[in-house]
């Protein structure tokens, strides 16, 4: 049992991290065109010890809660932020969103940021729920996930092999 939720574990970080990359993608691109400039927001974490100086490695600690996964500024200076979230199950649960994520998110909205939450199926389908939706269902639908067809009005589509998640402001 334990080596399946390690396999699991793994195969969700891995598909993480490339939905990461493919955002990064769509960031690269939407400076390179002078649409925003959205940079991944690093992780808050305390050098604990070297064990490697001239590789660069160390050991090291999260020093508080993840913050939004992206940062940045739409042509025109409207601040956009957001978190990004990959599942490869059929529904995203509520919870994967923590609290001070959610803090941080209805703060940029409070101070009149583009907030939202980028979801990914199985890296196939994407879609742009803006926080205050995902907040509403969150409250309102009575569940503790979402699926596709609760989400399907924010369907956002790829354009030359990039998630084109900033269509739905232009």
């Amino acid at each position: 049992m334990q080596k399946n939720n390690r396999a699991g574990g793994l195969k969700a970080k891995h598909n993480g991290t490339h939905f990461e990359m493919a955002i990064e993608r769509a960031c690269a691109y939407y400076q390179q065109m002078g649409i925003a400039h959205i940079q991944k927001t690093p992780e808050p974490m305390k050098q604990i010890a070297t064990i490697n100086a001239r590789l660069g490695h160390f050991k090291a600690h999260y020093v508080k809660k993840a913050q939004p996964d992206f940062t940045g500024t739409l042509k025109g200076g409207k601040s956009v932020v957001f978190e990004a979230k990959n599942t490869d199950s059929t529904n995203l649960p509520f919870d994967r969103i923590n609290k001070q994520q959610a803090l941080d998110l209805d703060y940029h909205e409070f101070l009149g940021a583009r907030t939202f939450l980028l979801i990914s199926f199985n890296l196939k389908r994407f879609y742009n729920v803006p926080w205050k939706d995902w907040k509403w269902m969150q409250e309102n639908n009575g569940k503790k996930s979402v699926n596709e067809d609760e989400l399907s009005e924010y369907h956002i589509v790829m354009h030359e092999g990039i998630i084109d998640f900033l269509q739905v402001y232009s």
